[in-house]
């Protein structure tokens, strides 16, 4: 490519698929040309520092290889960097991947190896996210506060998580009996309302939201806007139809679920109602206010458009 690339691999994103594809990547990097290191992360964190550390000393290309989580990592340290740009690339490796499929980026990580040889660069909106107490993170994909974020933390938690993506269905399941709706107060520029018995709030990037899941279909990362999405007043008992309607997009326009576009919002829920960011539990002090940040990242894609299968 005539620039160094550095690959940041997460060898245990996707129950360890990213560790898995690394050799076959390998091979395909070098007969490709392209000039790279790579450095494999040993815990979570370390790809932000990683990120911010080879910024500073030159590198051009920071690819993430890994899930939505390790790619955050890599986009804060190179955002947190300061360097202008500095482009990032994804190797979805992990076991959502929904930025790059939402996004239709790449339909195998082995596309985006490709891309690393013969990029373009896509210059791609993030968020900026704060919460009461000042932390403060970019986010690549997506923010999601209830329901989707306690399954989250469950599968974290619990020893469910050995079931690869089962674990996330099993928990779901579960938590249609355990979760309790929240009360919330969302503003969103002028306006203020206040919403009952809210399930989910999901603020995404992509069309692509929870493993898959096409909470905001029409959603795209270039656009200025963050994609709402919002699930109140639903009986328990219509939620597990839901949930399988959600997985094809199917679920706009039936009771209780509220789309629309805003580039701030704020969101008060009661304490400790569970949050997380790409991905990525996060115990954060409401309110917390998400805002767009227009087309603040250089992201390498393919030099061609990438056709994916319709999502089943």
């Amino acid at each position: 490519m005539g620039q160094e690339v550095c690959i940041i691999v997460n060898p245990v994103a996707g129950y360890g698929r990213s560790g898995k594809c690394f050799p076959e990547a390998r091979a395909m990097l070098d007969s490709l040309n392209v000039r790279y290191e790579t450095v494999e992360t040993k815990g979570p964190g370390q790809a932000r520092e990683i990120a911010l550390e080879r910024c500073k000393s030159g590198t051009r290309v920071i690819a993430a290889m890994g899930g939505d989580g390790t790619l955050n990592e890599v986009v804060n340290g190179v955002l947190l960097s300061g360097v202008p740009g500095v482009a990032v690339a994804t190797i979805p490796a992990g076991t959502g991947n929904d930025f790059a499929g939402g996004n239709r980026l790449f339909s195998d990580w082995r596309e985006s190896i490709d891309a690393l040889a013969s990029p373009s660069i896509w210059n791609v909106d993030v968020f900026m996210a704060e919460d009461a107490r000042g932390f403060r993170r970019y986010v690549i994909n997506s923010v999601g506060i209830g329901f989707d974020a306690y399954v989250v933390k469950r599968v974290c938690a619990l020893k469910s998580r050995k079931m690869g993506k089962m674990s996330y269905m099993l928990e779901a399941l579960r938590g249609l009996f355990q979760f309790d709706p929240g009360d919330m107060t969302i503003a969103s520029g002028p306006e203020e309302k206040d919403h009952a018995r809210v399930w989910l709030f999901a603020l995404t990037n992509s069309g692509n939201f929870g493993g898959g899941m096409r909470v905001s279909p029409n959603a795209t990362a270039d656009d200025g806007k963050m994609d709402l999405a919002l699930l109140q007043g639903v009986p328990r008992m219509h939620l597990v139809s839901l949930l399988f309607l959600v997985r094809s997009g199917k679920h706009v326009g039936r009771p209780g679920v509220f789309l629309r576009q805003s580039e701030e919002v704020t969101i008060q829920a009661p304490p400790g109602f569970p949050c997380h960011i790409d991905g990525d539990i996060v115990d954060v002090d409401y309110p917390v206010r998400v805002r767009v940040v227009h087309r603040g990242l250089p992201m390498v894609r393919a030099s061609r458009s990438v056709e994916l299968a319709p999502t089943s």
